[in-house]
């Protein structure tokens, strides 16, 4: 029996495929726990616009994450901090400064898309990776600068 996927079932696939399963486990299984419905009729022609729908928005959403990466990648953002005996700053920059730095550009990153790994505890330039789509990191530059 071909059934329509409605959410994500465990080593069989996820949400929104159609998958061929054996009668007695979509009836008795599948079905009465919502979790796929028969691939028949309306819910079989739903499914083919909703895959053709769900490649557009893929589409835009690769577009727009390839121009936010080409805005990040020339951005270079020059953090002001005070310093102390040595070069050793008060503080750190972390990846919410780096996003809020991206956000006062008119970037908007979500601090958690940030790859920074330890935060930044001395003068000097650094390169920092953002996660802006699946396979798509560019880099912005990091300036940390004595303040003042």
């Amino acid at each position: 029996m071909k059934v329509i996927l409605t959410t994500d079932v465990a080593a069989l696939g996820k949400s929104g495929e159609l998958k061929s399963v054996a009668d007695g486990y979509a009836q008795n299984f599948l079905i009465p726990r919502k979790l796929a419905v028969p691939a028949a009729g309306g819910a079989y022609r739903a499914w083919q616009h909703d895959i053709a729908n769900r490649e557009d928005k893929r589409q835009r959403e690769r577009e727009e994450a390839d121009i936010v990466a080409t805005r990040v990648a020339g951005t270079t953002l020059t953090m002001g901090v005070k310093v102390g005996e040595g070069g050793k700053l008060y503080g750190s920059i972390t990846a919410k400064d780096v996003a809020d730095a991206l956000g006062r550009r008119g970037i908007s990153v979500d601090r958690h898309k940030v790859d920074l790994e330890e935060p930044l505890k001395s003068l000097g330039t650094y390169k920092v990776a953002v996660k802006v789509y699946p396979g798509l990191t560019p880099e912005v530059t990091v300036v940390v600068e004595p303040k003042g």
